[in-house]
């Protein structure tokens, strides 16, 4: 019987997790201050990159709830500044040109909302901070500044908090 009740405990969770859902909606990407190089929008798996980010960090640290993101801002780490001779276009890290996101969210439990908000992400020692993202990773520090703010303000013990 003890197991039989530990089964259908563990059906309830998978249940629910699987009917979890996560959408990422890019609004005007057209106008963020900074997704393209200076040839126009050639960098659309930018976004998709960050989209995927979101729902993969968003199931980890929330799961089995239904969480949208309104994002209405991007700004990547550096700027794209002509290089060369040639003036071929290259991404230069600064410390005055830290990433940063702009974006409202909304976590549902069912029909229910449990938490919603706007935030202004920016992380201003991106160059000096221990990252566990790869020096590969084009958005490692975009990925990072996505993955410190969640678990802030998704810490278990806010999770768990009921809504106000």
């Amino acid at each position: 019987m003890k197991y039989r009740w530990i089964a259908l405990g563990l059906l309830a969770l998978t249940t629910a997790a699987a009917h979890a859902d996560v959408k990422v909606n890019f609004v005007n990407p057209e106008k963020f201050s900074d997704i393209r190089d200076n040839y126009g929008f050639r960098q659309s798996e930018v976004l998709k990159d960050i989209e995927a980010h979101l729902v993969a960090e968003a199931g980890k640290v929330l799961p089995g709830r239904d969480v949208r993101f309104d994002v209405t801002d991007v700004d990547l780490a550096g700027e794209v500044e002509p290089f060369g001779r040639h003036g071929q276009w290259l991404r230069v890290m600064r410390s005055v040109t830290s990433p940063a996101m702009v974006m409202k969210y909304e976590v549902r439990e069912g029909d229910k909302i449990v938490r919603q908000g706007e935030v202004r992400l920016r992380d201003m020692d991106y160059q000096n901070a221990f990252n566990a993202y790869s020096n590969g990773d084009p958005l490692r520090h975009e990925k990072r500044m996505i993955d410190q703010w969640m678990q802030r303000e998704f810490n278990p013990k806010v999770a768990a908090a009921p809504a106000r």
